[in-house]
């Protein structure tokens, strides 16, 4: 099944300017298919989308970094489908551009967890989803994700293993304490948050995040002193306070990526 619908030239304002005539053609860079995947205990269904990505490009996290294209997931074509949960993978860092960007080269396997309505019928999936992709341009690519699953499906050991694969637990990298402090700023609020824990990496991102929030934010610089590694976001509003049992600090780096949930280890 051929999944992918449409392709647009998008060049960051970072990068030199290619022509129209000097960009590769999308089947080059980027090959797509579903997997229909198997029917849960719980009665939702594993489905995955399969990317696979050319030499030296790469496709982002749910964050990408400090660079990069945020993916978008559109589900309202859908029939019989109460939610579309997404579990990304463990992720890598990768320099781009001079930039520290967050996602995937060669190969994505990505489990997309179908809640139905009627459980008793199938679930008919007509998604698209917009994700980037980068070597020394970006590209914006549009994807249709259609599959229809019904019955028991089949159990997948590529889907599992990608399950199986997602960001690790801060404390069993060897976190030993986390530490949030709260700062005014004439554009809104920073967070910082303050872990012990040892080196993962030679580079090393800390992306601190309100969960749930869509309050607009921008990551700011990430710092480390020996066992110490700070990150900071702003938060571009006003008023609104911040929840520390809501925040969620992600240490990533080129050997992989660990999750810590709140602002401290209780």
């Amino acid at each position: 099944m051929n999944l992918i619908r449409s392709l647009t030239l998008c060049l960051s304002l970072s990068l030199p300017h290619v022509s129209q005539a000097q960009a590769p053609q999308l089947s080059e860079i980027i090959e797509a298919q579903m997997r229909p995947g198997w029917r849960t205990d719980q009665g939702t269904h594993i489905a995955a989308l399969h990317l696979r990505l050319a030499d030296d490009w790469i496709t982002y996290w749910r964050h990408p970094g400090e660079s990069g294209l945020v993916s978008q997931f559109d589900w309202s074509g859908s029939r019989n489908l109460a939610q579309a949960r997404i579990h990304w993978p463990e992720p890598r860092l990768y320099i781009k551009a001079g930039a520290r960007s967050i996602g995937y080269s060669d190969e994505l396997v990505l489990p997309i967890e179908l809640t139905p309505i009627r459980s008793e019928e199938p679930i008919e999936l007509d998604g698209a989803m917009m994700l980037g992709v980068c070597n020394d341009i970006c590209i914006p690519v549009d994807l249709a994700l259609r599959v229809s699953v019904s019955g028991a499906g089949r159990h997948d050991h590529v889907i599992a293993t990608a399950l199986d694969s997602r960001p690790g637990n801060a404390r069993a990298a060897g976190l030993r304490s986390v530490a949030c402090e709260v700062s005014p700023d004439r554009r809104g609020l920073v967070l910082s948050a303050s872990l012990d824990m040892p080196r993962m990496g030679a580079e090393e991102f800390v992306l601190v995040e309100m969960a749930g929030t869509q309050m607009p934010a921008r990551v700011l610089g990430t710092q480390r002193d020996g066992d110490a590694i700070l990150g900071h976001t702003l938060f571009q509003t006003r008023g609104a306070g911040i929840d520390r049992s809501a925040v969620r600090v992600s240490v990533i780096s080129e050997n992989g990526t660990v999750v810590h949930q709140g602002c401290s280890l209780n």
